[in-house]
C-alpha cells in the first residue's frame, strides 16, 4: 500500500471554545463544497456521535471519528489515509476549543493534536457577538500558543452588521498574520435545536436546513480562497493502492457470521469504524428497529444494541412487546448480546422518564435506569474485563462515557474496572447475564480488536460457527 498522509486535501474546522459555531459551519461548508463538485469526506475529532450524523446527511458519506485518546497516533493516520480515497477532500470538525482535551498540560485528545498529526490547516471560528478589537488579542493568543499549527484563516460568528465585521477584520489584519475569511450573521431560522447530549440528531432535520446553511456561508465567507487552497492540495494528493482497509493488519474475510444491529431514532450512537471492523472480519450486518420491527432479523448469530436516545421513544419501545420477548428469549438461550449506554438501558427492567413514570423494557438485566434526576457522567474510560479468557483479560478496552441517566435498583455486579493511582476512586462498569454484556461505556471497537474476537469466541460456543476452521 503506497501512502503519503501529508499530501491529502482537507481542512480542520475548530473554534476558541465549545458552542462557538463549529458544527453549523462544518455542515454548511460540507454541503456547499459538495454542491461545488468537491468529493467531501467528513471526519469528527473526539468521541461524538451526533455531529457525524449531520455530516453524513450534509455530504452523503459516512463520517469517521478521529480520537487520539482512544486510538494511537498510527491508527489515526492509517484510518485517515485509508478513508481518504484519491480525489477526496477532508472536512474535519474539531471538538470543544482547539486546545481542549483530556488534560491541562498535554495535548492528548485535542483538535490541535489531530491538526499536526494529519498536517491539515485550521479554520478558527470565533464568537464575535460581544467583541471587536479584543477578538484580535484572542486570535493572536491562539496563533502563538502552538507554533506547530498551520492556520488557514479565521471566521467571526454571530456578527450581524457589516461595520462590526469590518472592525474585527481590521483588528485581526493589523495585529496578526492570519487571514480574515468572513463572518456569519445570526439567523434564528437556521438554529439547530439541542438537548442534553448535544444537538438534535441529523435524522431529525430536513435537508432544507443543510441547503440553507450552505447558502448562508456562501454569501458571507471567502469560499474562493478556501476552494483554491483545497484544489491546490488535491493536485498533490497521494494514491492509495490497497482496495481494502489494512489498519487491522489482516486481509478481510468472507462473511461467516451475521449480527443484528439496532438502528433507529433511539439507537444511533455507532462508530462507522466499528461497522468497518465487523465487516472486515467476516460479519454480515443486519439492521433492525426496536421501535418499528416486530421480529428480529432471521438467522443472526448475535445482537448489538448501541447507544442513543431511548428516552425519546419510551412508549413505542415499551409497547413493542413481541420484539422485547424475542430479544429476552435470545439472551436467555445463551446467545450473545452486546449493549452500550442507551442499549444497556433498553435491556434493563425499565426506563424511568423525567416525570418519574417507569416504562417496562426487555428485562434481561436486574436493574432499571432513571432520567428523573439528571446527573451528568462524562469521561474517557480505560477498562479491563475480569474473565477467564486470557485474550480478553490482558486487553484494555478504550471508550467514552456520557449520559444523564442513572442506575436504580441495581442488583447486578460490575465485571469491568478502571483503576486510578492515588486516592481517586476506581470506576466500575459492565454487567453480564449469561452471554449478554452491557456497559455504560461506548467502546471504541476499532482499536480494541480483542473485544470483537472475544465476542466471536462467545458466539462460537453457542452456535454452529467453527472459528477453528477459519484463518485468523
Amino acid at each position: 500500500m503506497q501512502q503519503n498522509i501529508n499530501s491529502h486535501s482537507g481542512i480542520i474546522i475548530s473554534a476558541t471554545h465549545t458552542s462557538a459555531g463549529k458544527s453549523s459551519f462544518s455542515i454548511g461548508l460540507m454541503r456547499l463544497l459538495k454542491r461545488k463538485s468537491f468529493d467531501v469526506q467528513p471526519f469528527k475529532v473526539g468521541p461524538d456521535y451526533i455531529d457525524p450524523g449531520h455530516h453524513t446527511i450534509a455530504c452523503g458519506r459516512p463520517s469517521y471519528n478521529l480520537d487520539s485518546w482512544m486510538c494511537s497516533p498510527n491508527y489515526i493516520k492509517v484510518l485517515f489515509d485509508e478513508v481518504m480515497h484519491p480525489g477526496r477532500t477532508a472536512i474535519v470538525e474539531g471538538v470543544m476549543g482547539l486546545f481542549d482535551g483530556a488534560f491541562a498540560k498535554k495535548e492528548k485528545g485535542t483538535t490541535g493534536e489531530i491538526a499536526k498529526l494529519l498536517n491539515l490547516p485550521v479554520i478558527l471560528i470565533v464568537d464575535g457577538s460581544t467583541s471587536a478589537r479584543s477578538v484580535a488579542a484572542l486570535v493572536k493568543g491562539f496563533i502563538e500558543f502552538d507554533p506547530g499549527i498551520n492556520f488557514l484563516g479565521v471566521i467571526a460568528n454571530r456578527v450581524n452588521h457589516p461595520r462590526h465585521a469590518k472592525l474585527i477584520d481590521d483588528a485581526i489584519t493589523h495585529y496578526t498574520s492570519i487571514r480574515f475569511l468572513g463572518y456569519i450573521p445570526n439567523d434564528p431560522e437556521l438554529a439547530i435545536p439541542d438537548r442534553h447530549l448535544g444537538l438534535t440528531q441529523g435524522l431529525e432535520q430536513t435537508d432544507e436546513l443543510y441547503e440553507r446553511w450552505a447558502d448562508h456561508i456562501e454569501k458571507h465567507v471567502d469560499l474562493k480562497f478556501i476552494s483554491r487552497h483545497l484544489k491546490k492540495r488535491k493536485q498533490k494528493s497521494a494514491t492509495t493502492l490497497s482496495p481494502h482497509p489494512l489498519r487491522w493488519r489482516k486481509a478481510p474475510k468472507e462473511p461467516f457470521f451475521s449480527v443484528g444491529i439496532a438502528r433507529d431514532k433511539s439507537f444511533q450512537f455507532l462508530y462507522q469504524d466499528t461497522l468497518d471492523l465487523i465487516r472486515h472480519f467476516g460479519g454480515e450486518i443486519r439492521f433492525f428497529s426496536p421501535i418499528n420491527d416486530s421480529h428480529l432479523p432471521s438467522g443472526i448469530d448475535w445482537l448489538y444494541f448501541p447507544g442513543g436516545y431511548p428516552e425519546l421513544k419510551l412508549k413505542e419501545l415499551s409497547q413493542n412487546k413481541t420484539l422485547k420477548s424475542e430479544i429476552k428469549r435470545f439472551g436467555e438461550s445463551g446467545k450473545v448480546i452486546i449493549a452500550e449506554c442507551g442499549g444497556m438501558m433498553y435491556l434493563g427492567k425499565s426506563i424511568i422518564s423525567e416525570k418519574g413514570k417507569p416504562h417496562p423494557m426487555v428485562g434481561l438485566f436486574n436493574f432499571s435506569t432513571s432520567l428523573k434526576n439528571k446527573t451528568m457522567t462524562l469521561g474517557y474510560r480505560r477498562l479491563k474485563l475480569s474473565d477467564s479468557s486470557k485474550e480478553i483479560k490482558s486487553a484494555i478496552l478504550m471508550g467514552h462515557e456520557f449520559h444523564y441517566s442513572t442506575l436504580v435498583n441495581n442488583r447486578e455486579k460490575p465485571i469491568m474496572i478502571q483503576k486510578f493511582p492515588g486516592k481517586r476512586p476506581d470506576i466500575h462498569d459492565g454487567y453480564r447475564r449469561k452471554n449478554c454484556i452491557a456497559t455504560y461505556t461506548h467502546i471504541y471497537w476499532g482499536n480494541s480488536k480483542a473485544w470483537l474476537k472475544y465476542i466471536l469466541q462467545l458466539t462460537a460456543l453457542q452456535s454452529d460457527i467453527n472459528l477453528k476452521t477459519r484463518k485468523g
